[in-house]
Parts: C-alpha cells; structure tokens; sequence
C-alpha cells in the first residue's frame, strides 16, 4: 500500500446539490479536442468501422476512446481511424484481456495510438478484494509504462458502495500507486450513486485525468449532456483547473446514439 491517502471528510454529498440544473454553456471547447467514447455507437461501429467514425468526426468530435475492435485487428482499426481524421486517444481494455493476455492487449492500444489503457468495468465475481486489484493495476501500470502508456480505472455505481473492506473507491485510491494509475470519473454513475462529481474532482483531481460526459435525467435515467441535473459548466470548469487531461461524451442505450452525440457536442461547444 502507498502512503497516499485521499480526503473522505465531506465526500457523501447533500441531494440538493445533485438537483442543480446545468445552466449555459459548459464550454468544453476549452478543452482543444472534445472527445467521445465508441461504445456510444457500438451497433453502428461493429457493423462498419469506418462508417461509424466518418458520422463522429462529422459532428465534430476530434477524439475517441474505443472499447473493443469489432473483430478487427488494432491495426485495421488505426487505419480507419486515420482515414476518418480521428485519434484514439484511450482504449477500455476489454475486460477479460487485463486478466489474460494484460501485454498483448496493451500492444493493441499502442498501436491504436493511445496514451490510456482503462480498466472500465469490473465482473461482479471479481468484485471483491479491491486491495489486491490495486496491487495488480500497478503491475498492469508497469506494463503499459513501457509502453509510453497509463493506466486507469473506470468507475460505475458499486464502486461507491460500502462493503466489508470498505467503499471500493477509496481502496483502489489507497492501493493504487497515483504516479501509475489515473481514474477515469464517469460523472453520471458517481452522481447516480449519490456523490456529486463536482465534488468528486475537488478531493481527488490530482488522480482523475479523464472524465466521461453523460447526464442524469430528474428521475434518474442516462440523458445527452445539457438535458440533465448535472451541472457540467462547474464540472468541466473544476476538470480544467485539476488537470483532468481527455474528456468523453457518452450514452450507454440513447434511442438515436447519433442524436445524442450531436445534441451533447452542441451543448458543449455552443458559445
């Protein structure tokens, strides 16, 4: 265990702060290449890669993070991306891989062009004993050093959710070595577990250097970013300051992903 030890003192949030609107513009044209997460799109990307990316980089987007290769090789799908004038700049590893085959996977990223490897979800099987995941991202963070590669953890809901050990969230914070392992806060999952992520960033900013963009309706369904109560003008003003690196919008089930995608980057860019 490392001696870095986060701050838990205020971190439960009143629900009164989570019922703030967003209000205006969340400029996050202030961050020079607004991105987006492929998982978003899925359908359309596993069924034509390069039809898929050529729509994303149409509505503007400059970046992606990708979360599998539709049964493409990485280097296919860095030719796509090229093609289309778009750069992966993070990967969700998929989940079995950092278990299996952690070196070939981090290749595959590297050939991509990425900078993050993210662990991005977590099997509930393997949802216990978090001390000794920490201690194996450190060696996975090892691997992908090598690499010129870093790797981060994606947060969901149970993460924040107290267990015998403790509340997962602050284990990995506490066994993770922060100069090896960066977060990757999903602000709708931590807002939907009852922790405003604005607050989030003020404890922990010095480890979150990628956030994913997605909003949480009043009933507390996934929305596109600028319909939602989180309020995503403080969040990426406070993302900036800490020195939050890559931002991401995202929707997990949108009825129309490009819809989506185009109503968050308009929210996001508008001035």
């Amino acid at each position: 265990m490392n001696a870095f030890t986060p701050s838990r003192r205020g971190f439960l949030m009143g629900a009164a702060a989570l019922g703030l609107a967003s209000a205006g513009s969340a400029q996050a044209h202030a961050y020079h290449h607004l991105g987006m997460q492929l998982y978003t799109v899925r359908d359309a990307f596993n069924a034509d890669p390069l039809a898929a990316l050529t729509k994303v980089k149409a509505i503007g987007f400059a970046e992606v993070e990708t979360a599998g290769l539709a049964g493409r090789t990485a280097k296919e799908i860095r030719g796509f991306l090229d093609q289309a004038g778009l750069k992966a700049v993070s990967s969700h590893v998929p989940h079995d891989d950092w278990f299996t085959r952690p070196e070939a996977a981090l290749d595959e990223v590297a050939t991509l062009g990425g900078s993050y490897a993210v662990l991005a979800w977590l099997s509930p099987e393997r949802r216990k004993d978090w001390a000794k995941l920490g201690e194996q991202m450190n060696g996975w963070a090892d691997l992908a050093k090598a690499r010129g590669i870093t790797v981060a953890y994606h947060n969901h809901d149970f993460e924040f959710v107290k267990t015998a050990e403790g509340m997962p969230f602050h284990i990995l914070m506490e066994t993770t070595d922060p100069a090896k392992v960066a977060i990757e806060l999903d602000c709708y999952w931590a807002s939907f577990a009852g922790h405003d992520p604005l607050h989030v960033l003020h404890e922990h900013g010095d480890r979150i250097k990628l956030l994913h963009l997605k909003d949480k309706a009043a009933d507390g369904k996934m929305t596109s970013v600028g319909s939602g109560v989180i309020d995503y003008t403080a969040v990426l003003k406070a993302a900036k300051e800490k020195g939050v690196t890559n931002v991401f919008v995202e929707h997990d089930n949108p009825t129309d992903a490009f819809a989506s995608l185009q109503a968050s980057y308009a929210y996001l860019t508008k001035t």
